[in-house]
């Protein structure tokens, strides 16, 4: 029969993270989870780590003192497979984020910008819905993610780049937050090889909706989360093959949606934010970009012309 101390390694084998992430769950350090490894045969686990391998990777309390067939059937029947909904207040739903967008991260925004650079320059938004613990986590990972050194890729559709910039309806910014916002935004990509942002085309490829969600991957944790048309609640998915694909449909050259490259996307954030102090239209910013990119056919393919 397994041991207690065989039943963690196992479990620490089947969740594919690195011996630091694991140790991190646990609240140890990587030196003080290898020393439990190496010592296998004096060491077990804590009432304490059982309890906090159970709440994070969902398993029942039963898997530490079955028989071994019941511990693998424990162990294989929740696979990385199972989704996790995450719906305990808006406070939670910050602090989830928070913990766990983490470097490495793509991040598929469905409206421009990420509220790491919108709270910083308004925070209206939240008027009617606001708490002093929602209003410190939304500060935190706004220093989080505009940190020089945070490295993650923001994907954006230009749709929602024109929309946040020229829309009439819906849109809550005044002319000035907007020109704020691109200024922030401009100053923390430029030049910084940590961060990537891209503005792709939503209508290059089918992605049947993947630009409506605020869709969060993490290929290094084989984890992605996705925020639900609730203000809310968040599903969690740990299948390592769809951690995969979804990332590969990004990462991937022949695969991704047509996209303006990465090095380009601060001059062309530049070009529209002339264009917005100095009241040009949606048509003449899109002529502008044409002028002095290479990118005016993409950005002219995302709105209608009068004939």
């Amino acid at each position: 029969m397994l041991n207690a101390m065989e039943r963690f390694i196992i479990i620490f084998e089947k969740s594919k993270l690195s011996m630091s992430k694991f140790a991190t769950i646990l609240g140890k350090d990587r030196r003080t989870l290898l020393s439990w490894i190496e010592n296998s045969d004096k060491k077990s686990p804590s009432d304490e780590v059982k309890s906090l391998i159970c709440s994070h990777f969902r398993y029942s309390k039963d898997i530490w003192e079955c028989d071994e067939s019941e511990f693998y059937r424990y162990i294989d029947g929740l696979d990385d497979g199972d989704l996790r909904l995450i719906d305990d207040g808006y406070e939670n739903l910050l602090k989830y984020i928070y913990e766990n967008e983490n470097e490495g991260s793509l991040i598929l925004h469905p409206t421009f910008p990420n509220p790491a650079y919108r709270d910083f320059v308004t925070s209206s938004v939240y008027k009617d819905f606001d708490s002093d613990e929602a209003a410190q986590y939304r500060k935190k990972r706004g220093l989080k993610m505009r940190a020089y050194s945070f490295g993650a890729a923001e994907w954006y559709s230009i749709k929602s780049l024109l929309e946040f910039c020229f829309a009439n309806i819906g849109n809550f910014y005044t002319k000035e937050q907007k020109i704020q916002i691109l200024e922030l935004m401009i100053v923390t990509f430029r030049d910084n090889l940590n961060k990537s942002i891209y503005f792709f085309d939503s209508y290059d490829k089918k992605i049947y909706g993947l630009d409506m969600f605020y869709l969060s991957v993490n290929p290094k944790e084989k984890r992605m989360f996705l925020k639900l048309p609730l203000e809310t609640a968040i599903v969690e998915i740990k299948n390592s093959d769809l951690v995969t694909k979804i990332h590969t449909h990004y990462t991937h050259a022949k695969k991704c949606p047509a996209h303006i490259d990465p090095k380009d996307a601060v001059m062309v954030m530049e070009l529209i934010l002339n264009s917005l102090k100095d009241d040009e239209s949606l048509e003449q910013t899109c002529d502008k970009i044409d002028k002095f990119s290479p990118y005016g056919a993409i950005f002219k393919k995302a709105i209608s012309r009068r004939v």
